[in-house]
Protein backbone atom coordinates (compact mmCIF):
# COMPACT_ATOMS: atom_id res chain seq x y z
CA UNK A 1 0.00 0.00 0.00
CA UNK A 2 1.71 3.27 -1.06
CA UNK A 3 1.92 5.94 1.68
CA UNK A 4 2.83 9.86 0.89
CA UNK A 5 6.24 11.27 1.76
CA UNK A 6 7.86 13.64 3.29
CA UNK A 7 8.27 16.91 1.06
CA UNK A 8 10.99 17.83 2.26
CA UNK A 9 13.85 14.23 2.24
CA UNK A 10 11.16 12.58 -0.40
CA UNK A 11 11.00 9.61 2.05
CA UNK A 12 8.15 7.62 3.48
CA UNK A 13 6.29 9.80 6.08
CA UNK A 14 6.35 7.89 8.80
CA UNK A 15 2.46 9.69 9.89
CA UNK A 16 1.46 8.64 7.17
CA UNK A 17 2.66 5.17 6.99
CA UNK A 18 1.60 4.87 10.71
CA UNK A 19 -2.38 5.69 9.44
CA UNK A 20 -2.23 2.81 6.77
CA UNK A 21 -1.29 -0.23 9.04
CA UNK A 22 -3.93 -2.53 8.91
CA UNK A 23 -4.87 -5.93 9.42
CA UNK A 24 -3.35 -7.61 6.11
CA UNK A 25 -0.32 -5.01 6.62
CA UNK A 26 2.80 -7.23 6.68
CA UNK A 27 5.97 -4.83 6.42
CA UNK A 28 6.58 -0.93 6.11
CA UNK A 29 9.57 -0.78 3.37
CA UNK A 30 11.21 2.62 3.86
CA UNK A 31 13.07 3.45 0.62
CA UNK A 32 16.16 5.67 1.30
CA UNK A 33 15.68 8.18 -1.34
CA UNK A 34 18.54 9.06 -3.00
CA UNK A 35 21.01 8.41 -0.70
CA UNK A 36 19.13 10.29 2.52
CA UNK A 37 17.82 7.66 4.75
CA UNK A 38 14.72 7.96 6.09
CA UNK A 39 13.27 9.06 9.11
CA UNK A 40 14.31 5.05 11.44
CA UNK A 41 13.26 6.77 14.84
CA UNK A 42 9.93 7.36 13.79
CA UNK A 43 9.67 4.28 11.75
CA UNK A 44 11.82 2.16 14.37
CA UNK A 45 8.98 2.92 17.19
CA UNK A 46 6.26 2.59 14.41
CA UNK A 47 7.34 -1.03 13.34
CA UNK A 48 7.57 -1.73 17.47
CA UNK A 49 4.19 -0.34 18.58
CA UNK A 50 2.41 -1.91 15.54
CA UNK A 51 4.30 -5.20 15.74
CA UNK A 52 4.93 -4.69 11.48
CA UNK A 53 8.33 -5.20 10.93
CA UNK A 54 10.41 -3.16 9.19
CA UNK A 55 12.14 -3.67 5.68
CA UNK A 56 14.35 -0.76 4.47
CA UNK A 57 15.23 -0.87 0.93
CA UNK A 58 18.58 0.32 1.04
CA UNK A 59 19.36 0.51 -3.08
CA UNK A 60 20.36 4.09 -3.44
CA UNK A 61 22.32 4.23 0.30
CA UNK A 62 25.23 2.55 0.15
CA UNK A 63 27.54 4.35 2.52
CA UNK A 64 24.72 6.04 4.40
CA UNK A 65 24.32 6.72 7.95
CA UNK A 66 21.79 7.76 10.67
CA UNK A 67 23.22 9.22 13.95
CA UNK A 68 26.87 7.54 13.38
CA UNK A 69 25.07 3.85 12.66
CA UNK A 70 25.51 2.65 8.83
CA UNK A 71 22.31 1.96 6.97
CA UNK A 72 22.82 -2.09 7.20
CA UNK A 73 23.25 -1.32 11.18
CA UNK A 74 19.82 0.15 12.07
CA UNK A 75 18.15 -2.76 13.70
CA UNK A 76 15.91 -4.48 10.76
CA UNK A 77 16.66 -6.18 7.68
CA UNK A 78 17.91 -3.39 5.05
CA UNK A 79 18.50 -5.03 0.78
CA UNK A 80 20.85 -3.46 -0.91
CA UNK A 81 21.18 -3.34 -5.05
CA UNK A 82 24.17 -3.65 -7.37
CA UNK A 83 22.56 -3.08 -10.71
CA UNK A 84 24.62 -0.66 -13.26
CA UNK A 85 22.99 2.67 -12.18
CA UNK A 86 23.65 2.37 -8.26
CA UNK A 87 26.89 3.94 -6.66
CA UNK A 88 28.42 0.38 -6.20
CA UNK A 89 27.88 -2.25 -8.94
CA UNK A 90 28.18 -5.60 -10.53
CA UNK A 91 26.23 -5.09 -13.04
CA UNK A 92 23.42 -7.21 -11.41
CA UNK A 93 22.82 -8.38 -8.19
CA UNK A 94 22.24 -7.53 -4.64
CA UNK A 95 22.72 -8.05 -1.01
CA UNK A 96 20.86 -8.36 2.09
CA UNK A 97 21.96 -7.38 5.72
CA UNK A 98 20.59 -8.66 9.04
CA UNK A 99 20.07 -7.82 12.64
CA UNK A 100 19.66 -11.47 13.52
CA UNK A 101 21.81 -14.19 12.71
CA UNK A 102 18.59 -16.48 12.22
CA UNK A 103 16.97 -14.25 9.97
CA UNK A 104 20.87 -14.66 7.88
CA UNK A 105 20.34 -18.14 7.92
CA UNK A 106 17.05 -18.91 6.67
CA UNK A 107 17.47 -16.29 4.08
CA UNK A 108 20.74 -18.11 3.49
CA UNK A 109 19.43 -21.33 2.99
CA UNK A 110 16.61 -19.52 0.39
CA UNK A 111 19.13 -18.04 -1.53
CA UNK A 112 21.54 -21.38 -1.59
CA UNK A 113 19.28 -23.90 -3.32
CA UNK A 114 17.86 -24.78 0.19
CA UNK A 115 21.28 -25.64 1.40
CA UNK A 116 22.98 -24.34 4.76
CA UNK A 117 26.09 -23.07 4.64
CA UNK A 118 28.11 -26.43 6.00
CA UNK A 119 26.50 -28.54 3.32
CA UNK A 120 28.72 -30.58 1.48
CA UNK A 121 26.47 -33.53 0.50
CA UNK A 122 23.20 -31.77 -1.49
CA UNK A 123 20.74 -32.56 1.89
CA UNK A 124 17.93 -29.66 1.08
CA UNK A 125 16.83 -28.45 3.77
CA UNK A 126 14.17 -26.16 2.59
CA UNK A 127 13.18 -24.55 -1.41
CA UNK A 128 15.48 -22.65 -2.23
CA UNK A 129 16.89 -20.68 -5.73
CA UNK A 130 20.33 -20.12 -6.77
CA UNK A 131 20.51 -16.29 -5.72
CA UNK A 132 24.13 -16.23 -4.85
CA UNK A 133 26.53 -13.78 -6.78
CA UNK A 134 29.43 -14.73 -8.24
CA UNK A 135 33.12 -14.26 -6.81
CA UNK A 136 34.12 -12.38 -10.24
CA UNK A 137 31.38 -10.02 -9.24
CA UNK A 138 32.06 -9.98 -5.45
CA UNK A 139 35.62 -9.07 -6.28
CA UNK A 140 34.69 -6.16 -8.33
CA UNK A 141 32.18 -4.81 -5.63
CA UNK A 142 35.12 -5.67 -2.78
CA UNK A 143 37.42 -3.17 -4.77
CA UNK A 144 34.72 -0.82 -4.68
CA UNK A 145 34.19 -0.73 -1.09
CA UNK A 146 37.69 0.50 -0.74
CA UNK A 147 36.31 3.74 -2.87
CA UNK A 148 33.22 4.65 -1.66
CA UNK A 149 34.17 6.57 1.02
CA UNK A 150 36.25 9.00 -0.97
CA UNK A 151 33.58 9.30 -3.40
CA UNK A 152 30.96 10.36 -0.45
CA UNK A 153 33.02 12.78 0.49
CA UNK A 154 33.10 14.49 -3.02
CA UNK A 155 29.67 14.32 -3.22
CA UNK A 156 29.06 15.52 0.46
CA UNK A 157 31.35 18.52 -0.34
CA UNK A 158 29.96 19.66 -3.26
CA UNK A 159 26.28 18.59 -2.40
CA UNK A 160 25.96 22.74 -0.89
CA UNK A 161 26.78 24.07 -4.18
CA UNK A 162 24.69 21.62 -6.35
CA UNK A 163 21.30 22.26 -4.00
CA UNK A 164 22.04 25.99 -4.23
CA UNK A 165 21.96 26.27 -7.93
CA UNK A 166 19.07 23.54 -7.92
CA UNK A 167 17.32 25.99 -5.74
CA UNK A 168 17.67 29.23 -8.25
CA UNK A 169 15.61 26.94 -10.86
CA UNK A 170 11.56 27.79 -10.83
CA UNK A 171 9.73 24.78 -9.46
CA UNK A 172 12.61 22.63 -7.79
CA UNK A 173 12.93 22.03 -5.05
CA UNK A 174 16.37 20.10 -3.97
CA UNK A 175 16.10 17.10 -1.60
CA UNK A 176 16.69 18.23 1.92
CA UNK A 177 18.89 16.44 4.30
CA UNK A 178 17.77 15.72 7.93
CA UNK A 179 20.52 16.01 10.24
CA UNK A 180 20.39 12.47 11.88
CA UNK A 181 21.68 11.27 8.45
CA UNK A 182 25.16 12.33 8.99
CA UNK A 183 26.01 10.73 5.91
CA UNK A 184 24.47 10.77 2.42
CA UNK A 185 26.11 9.64 -0.73
CA UNK A 186 23.75 11.60 -2.62
CA UNK A 187 22.91 8.92 -5.29
CA UNK A 188 21.44 10.28 -8.27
Amino acid sequence: VPVDIDADTYNIDPAAAADRIGPRTRAIMPVHMAGQIADMDALAKLSADSGVPLVQDAAHAHGAQWQGRKVGELGSVAAFSFQNGKLMTAGEGGAVTFPEAEQYETAFLRHSCGRPRTDRFYLHRTSGSNFRLNEFSASVLRAQLGRLPGQIDTREARWPVLSALLEQIPGVVPQRIDARADRNPHYM
